[in-house]
């Protein structure tokens, strides 16, 4: 094929709106020729910023079509997927830089995909937030017909195209990372919509470092408002294989945090932690979320709360997972404390009050013990019900726990023994003090056979002496 004249390309591009005849005067000056070949008259207007090399390509192979779309001018393509294709544009009017998801053509006439497409951009346009790519339209083109959503361009980079450059990130920056996405994610919740595509693709990394997640053409929508034709399902079948693991309804917002689980694991290891395969059958088998990997502590610098996070946002227990995004955001904040908080000699900043968890039954000692606590400068968690303090400690982990064991039952003692366990395991400090009644005296013999545990029995309890044993094992650190 002939490569053309370029004033024949400099019509055509005139003609298309891509140059205008001052622009393409420029051209000639800076040749020193009007005509010639097309590749160097070309290479000039790139050079003053007028074209791009997308679309210089586009102009030498004569392609009439795709320069603009819904009044964007289309200047290069960022990505492509077998959905879609991403390109950056601009408003020709206004300057303004957007990024536009275009429906691949052969798609054009199937009304699933459109509806899913079309479901993107709706939902998208709810959602307002800063860890959130703002959609601004969904349309479909006039002279084209093809269907396009245009959203806000992030500069950057997703986190699969960064860990291609980086192979793994830092706890710091993967856990800020992690807490910007979470934040996203407990925002849509906040507004009864899951994300249900939850990996590396669809959280982009901006220049100046924020996280924002793309992409909630899957969303669901809580109380089973969802899309659940056999096409998504195709879409979602990571999602529906744990969920057929876990024995939860699609839609819980709880796959969202066990899948950006999976993304912190990644980015701090360089792996996946199940087993990545193309076969669809093979992504439905519990196994596959039976034998995850867990992280190794030979291998990624940290503290405890950093391996804790990680394998409570992957438990397969979703009970065990964190129950909300925010439960998320606050476990998060907190591992990025203990993370920080690392002085120059090693040692550990101050952090927030001690956290104090209390199981008692008795409502009037709940509000005299609390009152009391807080008075001492505790942070101080209350329930009635013993399983509620451990299912806190593996969300939330907590500087000491009171068992009322005399108004809770014995089964408190089992629950405290777990938490311990807990701690144990976690390799935290977690005080326990067990309140007996005189009957239960000799339950004192059966305590759990760890440091920092005590049993107080009745009838010789009272607020004092419940102070004094808690700021013997919990103390609260006079201001330097």
């Amino acid at each position: 094929m002939a490569t053309p004249d370029a004033a024949v390309v400099a019509q055509q591009a005139q003609k298309l709106g891509l140059l205008n005849e001052h622009q393409i005067v420029e051209g000639w000056e800076e040749m020193g020729q009007r005509g010639g070949e097309a590749l160097p008259f070309l290479l000039a207007m790139e050079r003053r910023g007028y074209l791009t090399p997308w679309q210089s390509q586009k102009l030498i192979k004569g392609d009439p079509d795709g320069y603009f779309l819904g009044g964007y001018r289309i200047l290069y393509k960022i990505s492509s997927g077998s959905f879609g294709r991403v390109f950056r544009a601009d408003d020709p009017q206004t300057g303004r830089v957007v990024a536009i998801k275009i429906l691949r053509r052969r798609w054009s006439e199937d009304k699933d995909k459109i509806g899913l497409f079309e479901r993107e951009g709706k939902v998208g346009m709810t959602l307002h937030h800063p860890n959130i790519v703002e959609i601004l339209a969904v349309n479909k083109d006039v002279g084209t017909g093809q269907w396009y959503i245009v959203m806000e361009f992030v500069e950057g980079g997703n986190l699969r195209e960064i860990l291609k450059i980086r192979q793994k990130l830092e706890p710091v920056e993967a856990l800020r990372i992690i807490e910007d996405a979470a934040n996203g994610l407990a925002y849509a919740s906040s507004r009864g919509i899951t994300h249900r595509d939850m990996k590396l693709s669809n959280i982009l990394v901006s220049s100046q470092g924020t996280a924002k997640l793309v992409d909630f053409g899957l969303a669901g929508l809580f109380g089973g408002q969802g899309t659940t034709d056999d096409k998504q399902e195709a879409r979602t079948v990571d999602y529906a294989g744990l969920e057929k693991a876990t024995g939860v309804k699609q839609g819980d917002v709880r796959s969202d945090i066990y899948f950006l689980g999976c993304v912190l694991y990644e980015i701090l290891t360089g792996r996946s932690p199940i087993a990545m395969t193309r076969d669809k059958h093979a992504r439905m088998q519990k196994h596959r979320f039976d034998s995850a990997q867990t992280l190794k502590r030979d291998e990624v610098k940290g503290p405890p709360s950093l391996f804790r996070l990680v394998e409570t946002m992957m438990s397969l227990n979703p009970a065990q997972r964190f129950q909300t995004p925010s439960q998320l955001v606050d476990a998060i904040r907190g591992a990025r404390r203990e993370l920080e908080g690392k002085t120059a000699g090693g040692t550990t900043a101050a952090a927030g009050p001690r956290a104090i968890f209390v199981v008692e039954r008795d409502e009037r000692l709940q509000d005299a013990i609390r009152d009391k606590l807080k008075e001492l400068g505790y942070r101080v968690f209350m329930a009635s019900d013993p399983d509620r303090a451990l299912d806190r400690y593996r969300q939330q982990p907590y500087d000491g726990v009171i068992m009322d064991v005399g108004t809770v039952g014995e089964e408190g003692l089992d629950v405290l023994a777990a938490i311990c366990r807990e701690a144990a395991r976690h390799e935290n400090s977690c005080a326990a003090i067990a309140i007996l009644s005189e009957e239960q005296a000799e339950l004192k013999n059966s305590m759990p056979a760890y440091k920092s545990v005590m049993a107080l029995v009745r009838p010789g309890v009272t607020i004092k002496t419940l102070q004094l044993a808690l700021q013997k094992l919990v103390p609260i650190k006079a201001p330097a």
